[in-house]
């Protein structure tokens, strides 16, 4: 009798055990979730279901590069879907004069009708305006640098992404001037030229 009595006061502990080894479990598993990219995220939700989610980004994308293809505007813009999120990528020759930020007249309403794509899914996703330049520096004078022209770039396309109806508060703004170098699998085959040109962009990145 003594025996069992002492059993069955450490029986609890092998319930508490699994208990916290749950929440352990639990919390990791938690953890492991908010390190997921929304991208990763709705990729593992594609693959279980087998059913593309109408708002996810994949099928913003789908939505957007039917667009580009039925406007002809291939080489004016393109997509990318990473980790960080949507990517589009404009290109910044066809859209600005060489070291100026003001967008070409002619493009304003291609542009607008290319954001307002983005406009039904301001509720669901927050939008970054990156401005990015190659690696030439700018004429000397005025002290007017990359830094500035990368910014003064992403604001001038910020505006036009309120203009048509997303709310300021779902926009930031970030310049990057020559910093952020495209990964060398985006470049083969391309010239040197073809190379600044294409570092030479501002994005729209949708997360």
């Amino acid at each position: 009798m003594q025996r069992r009595a002492h059993s069955n006061d450490e029986g609890w502990l092998l319930s508490y055990a699994d208990l916290i080894t749950n929440l352990l479990i639990f919390f990791a598993m938690l953890l492991a979730a908010a390190q997921i990219s929304r991208t990763r995220m709705q990729q593992i939700t594609k693959e279980l279901s087998g059913i593309e989610q109408p708002a996810s980004l994949s099928s913003i994308q789908e939505e957007i590069e039917a667009q580009i293809r039925g406007e002809g505007l291939q080489e004016m813009i393109r997509t990318d879907l990473t980790d960080e999120g949507l990517k589009l990528s404009l290109n910044s020759g066809l859209v600005f004069d060489s070291g100026a930020a003001e967008i070409h007249q002619e493009q304003v309403n291609v542009l607008d009708r290319m954001l307002q794509t983005l406009v039904p899914y301001a509720d669901r996703y927050d939008f970054a305006v990156e401005g990015h330049t190659d690696t030439t520096p700018l004429g000397a004078g005025g002290g007017y640098t990359n830094w500035e022209l990368s910014t003064d770039r992403a604001n001038a396309v910020r505006f036009r992404l309120e203009q048509v109806g997303v709310e300021q508060e779902a926009i930031r703004v970030e310049g990057y001037a020559d910093t952020v170098a495209l990964t060398p699998d985006t470049l083969n085959g391309l010239s040197e030229e073809e190379r600044l040109a294409r570092h030479r962009r501002v994005v729209v990145r949708i997360y």
